[in-house]
């Protein structure tokens, strides 16, 4: 299988130019700058590498459309990757929660295992046409983590995990005020409210050490990523460091940020933040990262249309990156963070992993999705 894709503007790691990109057998054969006379013309369209989500919380959304009603874990799968290539995702890191106290009916035991097994046959069936992963969110308070753990991290498609701790009070929730009023709004009485929360803390109290040391021993073992999660403060960023994070997702404070960098770990926003203008829980905008030159690369948490759109937006006035640093926040930082050498920049000997995007102002518009060589979208 060649082809040549020819006319484009090619963003690479560093520059972008107008030019041409020969694929063969799935691979990128060779990059030439100026126009060429052979291949599919694209017209001066963006050539950029498809991008690569570390963090999304759709699958699930797939898997429970409403409450208390489930769907088919393979049929799921496979309208998930859809949407996935839909908005330019060619490498998904399926992020699911291990401990949550959310009461999703997804997240319980039985369903986890439904789900993963889904995901495993969509993807053996060669129903999926994007490279999916799993991300375990691991909550390290839970009861039930280690439990779990032991069970779910063998999962073939297990490749990162991930630190987390919801107690009300600190990281994600630290304005303990509001999320108490979503408490109380629910019909909480004050009673109930402190007995609840002082149960967090005890629950914290008695795991949150043992579970942490026990998730990066098992991402040690899997030789997968470890990543901490909505870090507050500097002791936050060591201790996650110390355990062996090499990467800080949604830091929620400008100190946290600034000393995940000094420790060396990759930065990662939601893109929701950035394009939504901050944080819904009031944490560190994207935003003022960038002004601090803290803000590296992004995951889509929860919207995956956002990661394709912060690429363009970072080149917009009031930012003004260059093409080629700002599509790196969704590809080549992102391979790097997660450990994928062979996939996230347009070079030679990588993985035809293509997207083809006009622009409309700062609004990004995708033309054509190719994974692995192969035209998906």
């Amino acid at each position: 299988m060649e082809y040549a894709l020819k006319n484009a503007r090619v963003v690479t790691r560093d520059e972008d130019f107008i030019g041409s990109v020969l694929v063969r057998d799935g691979q990128i054969a060779s990059v030439d700058r100026g126009l060429a006379q052979t291949g599919e013309d694209l017209a001066g369209d963006v050539l950029m590498p498809g991008i690569i989500d570390i963090h999304t919380d759709n699958l699930e959304k797939h898997f429970y459309p409403r409450p208390n009603i489930d769907w088919d874990p393979v049929s799921a799968a496979v309208v998930h990757d859809g949407g996935c290539l839909s908005v330019g995702v060619t490498t998904v890191f399926d992020s699911l929660s291990l401990g949550s106290f959310n009461g999703s009916a997804a997240r319980g035991k039985a369903n986890l295992h439904r789900l993963t097994e889904g995901l495993a046959t969509a993807a053996k069936a060669d129903m999926l046409k994007a490279e999916h992963r799993i991300h375990w969110r691991c909550e390290t308070t839970s009861d039930v983590l280690r439990e779990w753990l032991l069970d779910f991290s063998e999962h073939p498609m297990s490749t990162m995990f991930s630190l987390m701790d919801h107690t009300p009070g600190q990281r994600q929730y630290r304005n303990i005020e509001t999320y108490l009023r979503n408490w109380r709004e629910n019909g909480m009485t004050q009673e109930a409210i402190d007995i609840r929360l002082a149960e967090c803390r005890e629950r914290q109290a008695r795991n949150g050490d043992t579970n942490a040391a026990l998730v990066a021993e098992v991402a040690k073992d899997r030789c997968a990523t470890l990543i901490s999660h909505d870090d507050e403060t500097a002791e936050h960023v060591d201790r996650a460091a110390d355990f062996g994070a090499t990467v800080a997702e949604f830091p929620v404070t400008l100190e946290a940020a600034a000393r995940a960098q000094a420790r060396g770990m990759t930065i990662v926003m939601g893109g929701p933040n950035l394009m939504r203008g901050g944080s819904y829980s009031g944490n560190v905008p994207a935003a003022e990262l960038a002004e601090h030159n803290l803000l590296e690369a992004f995951a889509s948490d929860y919207v995956p249309r956002s990661l394709i759109e912060c690429a363009f937006r970072l080149t917009a006035p009031g930012f003004d990156w260059s093409l080629a640093k700002a599509v790196a926040t969704v590809t080549a930082t992102v391979a790097e963070a997660a450990d994928l050498p062979d996939r996230g920049v347009v070079e030679v000997g990588k993985r035809a992993d293509l997207l083809r995007v006009r622009v409309a102002g700062t609004m990004p518009i995708l033309k054509s999705v190719w994974a692995q060589g192969l035209r998906v979208a």
